[in-house]
């Protein structure tokens, strides 16, 4: 997975502080986009020319998003004059001919909008360097499925191509309508790493973050994901646990391989749970998002853990530590680290 943060002419005083805290986060890519009607004329140039110098300061590879709206915003020979700026790729949006993204492609790499366009419309630019890259969607009920997405990454793949998606920020939210800017509905009001768990799980390889900032703890979040592979789950302790057993729950662990229906179980928690001071009792409710652990009356299966998906009966040899929120999409692949208050 590339992570990448976004700014724009309307926020540009936002985006040095917006880059550094990606980049400090792991992130690789910037996004801009250079055509939004809303957007000024009166000095794009040298507002585009910051933002762009911005993200390459710290460090990112900026994809800036063109219409034919952008050569009104940026005038004559817009394509060289984003070259020049160190724009990395150009992502066509609509109104381009195929003779015009071709001409583009002989200035700049380019990106393909993975929303709107299907495999025959990809075909005339097979021989290209190319990404596909989503739309994001301001107004709330407007963004795409799942399904759509996973649509779209079996069609990159005929061509060897990456996808990108947005999701939605958790701090400043993209004016006029502040409705958040991601590519799935679904993700619109969860947390960034929850959505970005999702995109990873439909096949997604960048993804960027479409609002222009973000909290401190989203980022810190997105990071371990990036830098660390670990998806952090946090949430509340119950009353009475011990601390060597929270503790042992931030610890990193994968799923098992053989997945089960109900619940995610942490490949080697037997072996570093059963000699901790479990909790005496069990027998406690079971919602969708418990912290569960096997009590030594299960057996052998003494100290394994497990986050409880769908709400489950009580069972006496089981003990809720805590409760999570649950991510969007199954954490596959990548360790898990539970952090309880």
């Amino acid at each position: 997975m590339r992570l990448g943060a976004s700014a724009y002419l309307a926020h540009a005083p936002l985006a040095a502080a917006t880059f550094e805290a990606a980049a400090g986060a792991g992130a690789t890519l910037a996004f801009t986009s250079l055509h939004i009607p809303e957007d000024s004329p009166s000095a794009a140039r040298a507002t585009s020319a910051a933002v762009v110098s911005a993200a390459r300061k710290a460090g990112l590879a900026v994809l800036a998003d063109v219409s034919p709206n952008t050569a009104r915003l940026l005038g004559d020979d817009p394509w060289t004059f984003l070259r020049e700026i160190g724009v990395a790729r150009a992502r066509i949006d609509f109104g381009f001919s195929e003779s015009s993204i071709r001409a583009i492609a002989d200035v700049l790499p380019i990106a393909l909008n993975a929303s709107t366009l299907r495999a025959a419309d990809l075909e005339p630019f097979a021989d290209l360097d190319v990404e596909l890259v989503h739309n994001f969607y301001p107004r709330q009920w407007t963004g795409l499925s799942h399904s759509s997405v996973v649509e779209s990454v079996d069609v990159a793949r005929r061509f060897g191509w990456r996808v990108g998606a947005f999701v939605a920020g958790d701090a400043t939210r993209r004016g006029p309508l502040g409705e958040g800017l991601p590519t799935v509905e679904e993700h619109r009001e969860t947390p960034p790493l929850f959505q970005a768990c999702a995109l990873l799980e439909a096949g997604v390889d960048d993804v960027y973050v479409g609002d222009p900032a973000l909290t401190e703890h989203a980022w810190d979040r997105l990071g371990t994901l990036v830098r660390d592979d670990v998806v952090v789950l946090d949430g509340r302790a119950a009353p009475g646990v011990h601390r060597a057993v929270i503790g042992a729950l931030a610890v990193p662990d994968r799923e098992r391989p053989d997945a089960a229906a109900a619940m995610i179980r942490l490949e080697h928690s037997r072996e570093r749970f059963a000699a901790l001071p479990l909790p005496d009792v069990g027998g406690q409710p079971r919602p969708a998002g418990a912290v569960t652990v096997q009590l030594p009356a299960a057996g052998r299966y003494c100290g394994e853990v497990a986050i409880v998906l769908r709400d489950l009966p009580a069972d006496d040899r089981v003990a809720v530590l805590g409760t999570v929120p649950l991510p969007l999409g199954r954490p596959r692949g990548h360790r898990i680290s539970v952090v309880l208050d």
